[in-house]
């Protein structure tokens, strides 16, 4: 079976449209912080910007990033915000001074750092994801929403894990409780929250890093109900990794390109066979992610009391 996206990714955009109206009385804003010109990164802005524009949430570049387009006469409708799209970011203190300009712009309703960052700013990355507020930390990579969602003051998954989850209960397949899940990859947007939200789950994980053997993650893998994979290594995951009694899901997180063609980590035509549910590439988690992306601006607009004693 595939897990399609298609038909999950238009309602969830008629729903926030609907939100967008009734939540906000005035013109509100979604900041992106783009500060290179990666070519992968740049397309991923690109279907921000017009996921936000179609369901009437604008979303604002800034960066020093010339292959994003945007509407410079719009940025005249919130203050002086032009001030800072116009300003080159070349050092980290001119990125903090954008980031506190956007904390307290009540124009701007979620801010976002693109990521991977260029080089001269990894240093830098747990310094600028720390500096936004937590009211306005949409991805969750300031570590306050994740922190507070894990001890169950409040219910907050990042975008990707979300876009995961959401995918297997529209499919019924979301009832983890007994299963195993082998989750291959533990960076902070997607592996390690989603370890945290099976766990919630009442599921038995076992998670996997580049210190793991392959051998090691295999026979995990084989002995799992759910694969997901998020290493953003192409065609990481092939035949090897699963049982063929198709009986396991398999779940494919990365989004990339090989040979101009959009591929993911799994090999998809040496398994379809063999497991009961994949998702596909391209498709599945990527389109669902930017939704779900856009619905944490409202699950953080419902936790601003709560989260008044840790705005920045």
């Amino acid at each position: 079976m595939i897990l399609e996206w298609r038909q999950l990714a238009l309602d969830l955009q008629a729903e926030l449209k609907q939100k967008v109206a009734r939540t906000f009385s005035s013109k509100k804003y979604v900041a992106i912080i783009f500060l290179w010109d990666d070519y992968s990164s740049a397309t991923y802005v690109r279907h921000k910007k017009q996921y936000g524009e179609n369901i009437g949430l604008p979303v604002i570049v800034f960066g020093q990033n010339q292959n994003v387009e945007f509407d410079r006469n719009q940025t005249g409708k919130f203050d002086d915000v032009g001030i800072y799209i116009n300003q080159k970011y070349d050092s980290i203190g001119k990125v903090i001074e954008l980031i506190k300009y956007l904390n307290y712009d009540d124009s701007c309703v979620g801010i976002i750092v693109q990521l991977p960052l260029p080089e001269q700013f990894k240093q830098y990355k747990t310094q600028i994801l720390c500096a936004i507020t937590p009211t306005k930390d949409v991805d969750g990579l300031g570590g306050v929403l994740t922190g507070l969602s894990s001890i169950g003051l409040i219910d907050f998954v990042p975008a990707t894990p979300k876009a995961v989850l959401y995918l297997l209960d529209k499919y019924g397949l979301g009832d983890m409780k007994g299963k195993t899940v082998a989750i291959i990859g533990q960076s902070i947007i997607v592996g390690r929250p989603l370890i945290i939200d099976c766990v919630k789950r009442w599921a038995t994980v076992a998670s996997f890093n580049q210190s793991n053997s392959i051998e090691e993650i295999k026979k995990m893998c084989k002995s799992s109900d759910y694969i997901i994979s998020c290493t953003g290594k192409v065609h990481f995951v092939d035949e090897s990794f699963v049982r063929d009694d198709k009986t396991q899901i398999i779940v494919d997180v990365w989004y990339g390109h090989k040979d101009g063609n959009p591929v993911g980590d799994v090999i998809l035509e040496n398994i379809i066979d063999k497991v009961a549910a994949y998702t596909p590439v391209p498709g599945g988690i990527w389109p669902l992610t930017v939704a779900c992306l856009f619905t944490n601006v409202f699950v953080l607009q419902g936790y601003k009391e709560i989260l008044k004693p840790y705005k920045l």
